[in-house]
């Protein structure tokens, strides 16, 4: 038997990448001839060795899936970070949603670490030029190197960027003024961008320019990432491969191989989830250590994203029984909520504050008024009619963002193709369908809390975008992206998980290499979109 799945595998792993080449057989040639040359050579070679180096990627996968049959543990994030890799460079920098943001909020970080100017204040304002001033009336206050707010990197990739990219990759700064760029930066809590600001950090030390510098923090967020997850799937008591399978879909590897904050929110809920079971069913008493790497984790995650707040409430997984005494359980538990509790508010208590005493709204971008919490508690049937709407309209766009569909700045050309998230699908079943010999730990009133935890958070990320983002002429809430409720989706996975639910055959393996092919056939599709863009 164990014969015959390795066999199968290798079938499965070879029929792929000849059905790779065989779908870009055609595109390649047209690729090929719209990318200009010599003018966009660099382009034309990186387009070359992307499909050799992903039909690489895929056989050696396979061969160390089936014939060397290496465990999980280390192979997991090599494979995290491989595809990270491709991500790093098939969807250039700035690409992904609010990117530019978070990159002047990783170096404003990087400057407050390394003991230089991190914003323009009065000194910088008496010599700043025109468009310098312009900047800073509208928000914009970061100082960075005069040669790191360089024109050249688009929000989408293309001919121009790629080549930037590629001829600029190994360039050096050796420059002494500063400016400040265009983007506003993201106020929140600085953890979320320690490896970005890491890794500008070490290339401003290294005099790197301004593609390296980039890419440098870029691949930091990456191993970051893939640490978060690797020790997440370590600590996981049951279903590790839940974890594996969300950690690599592409629209989590995405937001990974870039500045986006998300990606340390992802890492962060899936260590507290695998740290809140592996003390629930493995650990055999609480101790205080415990307790304070729990605290950690809470205070790291819920003040950054406070609609995940609810998510908290997997801590109350832990039986009371692995305590010293029932008393030692509230008292544990009341403190672990009082410090979770106080680093939310002191770290949104603006924002709070501003919500909680607005009685008119104004949303920016579409120049008209929104929502506020007073319409909450006087319209009610009209916000649920709102809500109503919005779950009958956008259900399908929330399914296909959350797992690759339009990436980039929400692009509709870079995208995962439908059967392609059909695949997704199926390796993140697989991932949670109890095998033959499997126990079931999780009851089902765990489950119904586990629901009632998601329920709550994803109705919090709805009313984040209901009062800060929606204006009144809307009929459903806009701004919510699929993305937002990654950190959520292994909780909804593991109420799949049932003893009635039995599936006979071991299909890990191959759902597994399912989802890195479609990583890479999706970037291979991508690329070849990108470069016949000018």
């Amino acid at each position: 038997m164990k014969r015959l799945i390795r066999t199968k595998g290798l079938w499965l792993a070879a029929g792929s990448i000849l059905l790779l080449l065989f779908l870009f057989v055609r595109t390649y040639m047209k690729t090929i001839v719209g990318i200009p040359s010599p003018e966009f050579e660099p382009v034309r070679r990186f387009y070359w060795w992307l499909i050799v180096f992903g039909c690489g990627f895929l056989a050696a996968f396979a061969f160390l899936l089936w014939i060397r049959e290496a465990v999980f543990p280390w192979l997991y994030p090599v494979v995290v970070i491989g595809l990270g890799v491709f991500y790093l460079f098939a969807l250039t920098p700035f690409s992904a949603p609010d990117e530019a943001a978070h990159f002047v909020s990783a170096y404003r970080l990087s400057s407050q670490l390394m003991g230089k100017p991190a914003v323009a204040d009065e000194a910088f304002l008496k010599h700043a030029s025109i468009q310098e001033q312009e900047r800073i009336k509208k928000g914009a206050n970061v100082l960075v190197r005069s040669g790191d707010d360089l024109p050249g990197l688009y929000k989408e990739p293309g001919q121009r960027t790629y080549n930037r990219v590629l001829t600029e990759l190994f360039t050096v700064d050796h420059s002494q003024s500063v400016t400040v760029r265009e983007e506003v930066p993201v106020n929140t809590t600085p953890v979320v961008y320690l490896p970005q600001a890491a890794g500008i950090t070490l290339a401003r030390l290294m005099h790197l320019g301004y593609i390296p510098l980039v890419y440098l923090g870029r691949l930091m967020n990456l191993l970051a990432f893939a640490a978060m997850a690797a020790v997440s799937v370590r600590l996981m008591p049951f279903k590790k491969e839940v974890l594996m399978a969300v950690s690599c879909l592409p629209m989590t590897l995405h937001l990974a191989a870039s500045y986006s904050y998300d990606a340390a929110f992802i890492g962060l809920s899936m260590l507290l989830l695998s740290w809140c079971l592996h003390l629930a069913y493995e650990k055999e008493k609480i101790r205080g250590r415990d307790l304070l790497i729990l605290t950690l984790l809470l205070v790291l995650l819920e003040p950054g994203k406070i609609v995940y707040l609810p998510a908290a409430g997997i801590c109350l997984l832990i039986p009371k029984s692995k305590f010293q005494s029932r008393r030692h359980y509230w008292i544990s538990l009341f403190c672990v909520l009082a410090v979770m509790l106080l680093s939310v508010f002191l770290v949104n208590r603006l924002i709070l504050s501003a919500w909680a005493g607005a009685t008119e709204s104004y949303v920016g971008w579409s120049e008209a008024a929104g929502y506020n919490l007073s319409d909450v508690w006087q319209r009610p049937f009209q916000v649920f009619t709102v809500y109503y709407e919005t779950l009958v309209t956008q259900y399908d766009y929330y399914l296909v963002t959350m797992l690759g569909g339009f990436l980039g700045n929400l692009d509709p050309n870079l995208t995962v193709p439908p059967v392609c998230l059909t695949l997704l699908w199926y390796a993140l079943f697989i991932s949670v369908i109890k095998r033959k010999g499997e126990e079931v730990l999780i009851t089902d009133g765990q489950k119904l809390w586990i629901l009632f935890l998601v329920f709550t958070s994803s109705v919090l990320v709805l009313t984040s975008m209901f009062l800060g983002y929606t204006p009144r002429d809307l009929t459903y809430i806009t701004g919510v992206q699929g993305r937002y409720f990654i950190p959520l989706l292994p909780l909804l996975l593991l109420t799949i998980y049932d003893r009635r639910l039995v599936i006979g055959a071991d299909l890990r393996k191959s759902a597994w290499y399912l989802e890195c092919f479609v990583s890479i056939y999706a970037l291979i599709r991508i690329c070849s979109t990108s470069c016949l863009r000018y």
